[in-house]
Order: structure tokens, then sequence, then C-alpha cells
């Protein structure tokens, strides 16, 4: 299953991990409640979208308060799948491996990169950032002992679906690769390809056209 969500759009559930990280920004400032108008100013959104996606997964606000801050982010925490702490294995350490292996961000949202796995016989056996360096051979067993269920995938497009595979094979259901390469996978496994050319070609749209109207052509 590529790039797939089942019944719930990746959409809404890509507007929700927007929507917890805005909420814990406001839970520091110190504020209790917050509604769903200020949760759409801050992000581009309208208090309608917010609402709409908040209501496929229940009701959380009070009337005339909003929502209680507290409340929302440990429901959203759990709709998220972030009540426990996920083990990931990244594959591939070159520049951008190196960059994903030293983010903070993953451990602050509860992702802990436990094994890196590169092809390079001069970091096999080594560390980086304290985390420890494995052949890609070593894949399944590793990922069963460290008990690994995330894999980012952060080595060329040529060796992209070799290592995509590799994980699969490894029985590491979820994964991120970046990479354009897509890869029809079995049944229970996910994959998300990030393409930072395709974001960059999204900004340059919306500057050079900000009120194109798609018209559909015949």
């Amino acid at each position: 299953m590529a790039e797939s969500s089942g019944v719930t759009p990746i959409s809404t559930v890509q507007r929700l991990s927007v929507y917890l990280r805005t909420i814990k920004r406001a839970k520091e400032s110190g504020k209790k409640f917050i509604s769903s108008e200020e949760i759409a100013a801050i992000n581009g959104y309208t208090p309608a979208q917010v609402r709409k996606d908040f209501s496929c997964f229940g009701s959380f606000g009070i009337k005339g308060k909003g929502y209680n801050i507290d409340k929302l982010i440990k429901a959203l925490e759990e709709i998220l799948g972030l009540s426990e702490r996920w083990r990931v294995a990244l594959v591939g350490l070159g520049r951008l491996g190196k960059a994903l292996a030293k983010y903070k961000g993953f451990h602050l949202s509860k992702f802990d990169i436990v094994a890196i796995f590169d092809i390079d016989p001069e970091k096999i056996g080594t560390k980086y950032n304290n985390i420890p360096i494995y052949s890609p051979k070593k894949l399944a067993q590793i990922a069963k002992r460290k008990k690994i269920e995330i894999a980012v995938v952060a080595v060329p497009a040529n060796s992209a679906e070799e290592a995509v595979m590799n994980v699969v094979k490894a029985g590491i259901r979820g994964i991120i690769s970046f990479s354009e390469v897509r890869i029809n996978l079995p049944e229970g496994f996910i994959l998300r390809n990030v393409n930072l050319t395709a974001e960059m070609e999204t900004v340059s749209f919306y500057l050079t056209h900000p009120d194109w109207m798609c018209r559909g052509w015949f």
C-alpha cells in the first residue's frame, strides 16, 4: 500500500499533526483553552475545516470556551499513535542521512532513531551521533532485535527501490523515502515519499500564480 491512509484522507492526518504542534505551542505560552478560530488563523485554514477534521474523531470542544488544551493534546497524540515512543531505522548515511540523524525534532515527537544502515565499510561498526551503524545485510536481524517499526530511507534515487524492498523484507511496515520513486508494496505496509523538488515546485507555482483557479482543459 503506497501513500494510503485507509478511510481517513492523508490530508486530514497531516493537518492533525499541524494542529498538535500549534496547540503545544499555545500550552507553552500559558494558554488553557484554544478555539478553532485561533488554530485556523495560525495555520491558514478555516475554522470550519478545523472543526470538520476534529469531528472525524469525536467531540472535543466546550461550547463558549473552545478546546481544553491538555485534553486535546492527549486526544490528538492518541489519534496519531503518539501515546508510545516509536523505534526508527535510518537507511543511508550520506549528507541527508547525517542531517536526519542529528534532527532533535524526531526525539521530541516520540520517534527515536535506534539504528543506522549504510553500505560504506568504513562506517559499519562505528557510531554516528551515538547511534550504531550496521550493514544493510543485518537489517532484518537488527529490526527484530530492536523492535523497529519505521524506516527512513535516505539513499540516492537509483538505490531507493532496492533499499525500500530490503526494508519490506525486514518486516518494517512504516517507510518514509526521500525519493520520488513509487513502489507498490504488500498489504499492511505504508510508504510515504518525501520529494523536496516537488515541494519547491509547489511553492514556485503559488508564487507565480497566487490567484490561479483550475478551470479545466477541454
